[in-house]
């Protein structure tokens, strides 16, 4: 493909992104394969495009006052790549697979350049989104925004047993593999190249999982230990039901005690068991109700409850950039709405004694401290576990663990996000039923 066809390729797969609820790697999949005409290196520097509009969005769209996938592109060129007019000229001839001409409005809008642009529009993020950041962060919400949008996402690998033979072997292989400084059984793949992380036989044979560590966190300071009945009340993807049942290993590799994985999705439980059967370990299912009923018989049961509610998935942002813009106020107030309802239903499967841990993967307050300050009102007999006790597990490194308690500065919130830890975004509320 030519240099032109390629960025009209890219025009329209962002066009499609517009109108869909698919991931943009999903979409980008299927343009491939009903393109087949398009070689692996088309198909890179068409998906290097694209991401790069979507993670500029709002200022693309800001500059060029459009957000069709012609003007993200055109915008793209000329404020981020730095190509003149004249070279985007030779470029958009309207000849063969290339775009068509410049018209006079776009010729203009590129001439006119950005001008006094808002600072929010640098990481290309929401208004609203901005907002919010600089009430969480101050003078440091810019920074934030830009490692949580600008950057492409390591890929973070937890490891289902020593992690270092692991890194030997994928350094063997020819990847460059780092540990990751938090999480003891954590590995970091560079983004670029992608690695090719489900070729790999320790993949197939359940040793390594694709987990950010931030994730991977989340399971570890829930407090999962051998012997515990333990309830993942939100399992999705199964990612922190992995997290938790390696946690509740004992010293000889065997898990010990009772996991019940439940979800109101059937889908995303049965996608769980072929993880769990890769890494040979085993969970009881429960699917819930939409009311989140299911778990009656296991009130005032449960030793662990994590409740990793189901959120705006802006602390991912970096991985899926193409969800940002689409993201609207009054999702952010349903979803606490909806986030402090499962927390309170989940609280009431806790024993007395027992804990309770809440997360999100997500950078907004309103889901995190606001649905947090909200259940500790609500529900008194309930008392705060300071991140420094929690950390103190063997799945976390000593120095990550005085690290984490130094970020969380005495609370049982912590705070995780690309700019401060290099992680996903993500938030833990940590908790204990009175006796």
């Amino acid at each position: 493909m030519t240099p032109a066809a390629r960025l009209a390729a890219a025009a329209d797969i962002l066009d499609i992104l517009k109108g869909t609820r698919k991931a943009a790697e999903e979409v980008l999949k299927d343009w491939g394969r009903n393109h087949r005409y398009a070689g692996s290196k088309d198909r890179r520097a068409i998906a290097d495009k694209v991401y790069q509009c979507l993670r500029s969005r709002e200022r693309l769209s800001f500059a060029m006052d459009s957000d069709s996938g012609r003007s993200l592109i055109l915008g793209a060129l000329h404020l981020l790549d730095g190509v003149s007019v004249d070279e985007i000229d030779a470029l958009y001839t309207g000849e063969g697979y290339a775009p068509p001409k410049l018209s006079l409005a776009e010729r203009n809008r590129l001439s006119a350049g950005e001008g006094e642009a808002p600072q929010w529009l640098e990481a290309g993020l929401p208004a609203f989104v901005s907002e919010r950041l600089k009430a969480v962060y101050g003078d440091d919400w810019l920074k934030e925004a830009e490692a949580l949008m600008l950057p492409r996402a390591p890929i973070d690998l937890r490891v289902n047993g020593d992690r270092e033979p692991i890194r030997q072997g994928l350094e063997m292989l020819g990847y460059k593999p780092e540990l990751t400084p938090y999480s003891a059984f954590g590995l970091r793949l560079p983004a670029d190249p992608p690695p090719n992380v489900r070729a790999l036989p320790a993949f197939r044979q359940g040793i390594i999982e694709i987990q950010d560590e931030g994730s991977q966190l989340a399971a570890f300071l829930a407090g999962a230990k051998p012997g515990m009945t333990v309830i993942d009340y939100c399992a999705g993807g199964g990612g922190k039901t992995l997290g938790l049942l390696q946690a509740m290993q004992t010293l000889e590799g065997k898990t010990s005690g009772r996991l019940i994985a439940s979800d109101v999705e059937k889908t995303r439980l049965n996608n769980i068991k072929p993880r769990l059967a890769r890494a040979g370990l085993e969970a009881e299912f429960r699917q819930l109700t939409t009311d989140g009923d299911g778990l009656e018989d296991l009130i005032g049961v449960a030793d662990l409850v994590l409740v990793d509610a189901p959120c705006s998935g802006s602390g991912v942002w970096r991985r899926r950039p193409e969800t940002a813009h689409k993201l609207t106020e009054e999702e952010v107030a349903r979803l606490h709405e909806l986030q402090s309802a499962i927390l309170h239903r989940a609280s009431r499967l806790v024993k007395p004694g027992g804990l309770l841990a809440y997360a999100t993967c997500s950078i907004l307050p309103d889901e995190n401290d606001m649905t947090a300050d909200r259940f500790e009102a609500d529900h008194p007999q309930f008392k705060p576990r300071p991140i420094a006790d929690a950390v103190r597990v063997p799945q976390i490194t000593s120095d990550g663990a005085d690290a984490l308690a130094k970020l969380a500065n005495g609370s049982h919130r912590l705070r995780l996000s690309p700019g401060t830890s290099n992680t996903d975004g993500f938030f833990v509320a940590l908790y204990q039923r009175k006796a």
